[in-house]
């Protein structure tokens, strides 16, 4: 977590006073944990949706590339 992260996540926690389980600084605590492991999930799951979105682009060249090689031969 860089600082700037850490510093609106701070920031947002005193000003919202979210706190989780837990009434004192240990609810601050664990709240941000849990926000820094949500936006781990979300940040992880888009970086694969884009590594998927990737490689369907590359087997469709590929595929093309195939296909424009074949016809060539077949002409």
């Amino acid at each position: 977590m860089n600082f700037a992260s850490a510093t609106t996540s701070r920031s947002y926690f005193s000003s919202s006073r979210y706190k989780l389980l837990y009434s004192d600084w240990r609810g601050y605590l664990l709240a941000l944990f849990a926000l820094v492991w949500v936006a781990n999930q979300y940040m992880s799951i888009y970086n694969r949706l884009r590594l998927d979105i990737k490689h369907e682009q590359v087997d469709i060249k590929v595929k093309e590339k195939e296909k424009d090689v074949q016809e060539r031969k077949a002409a």
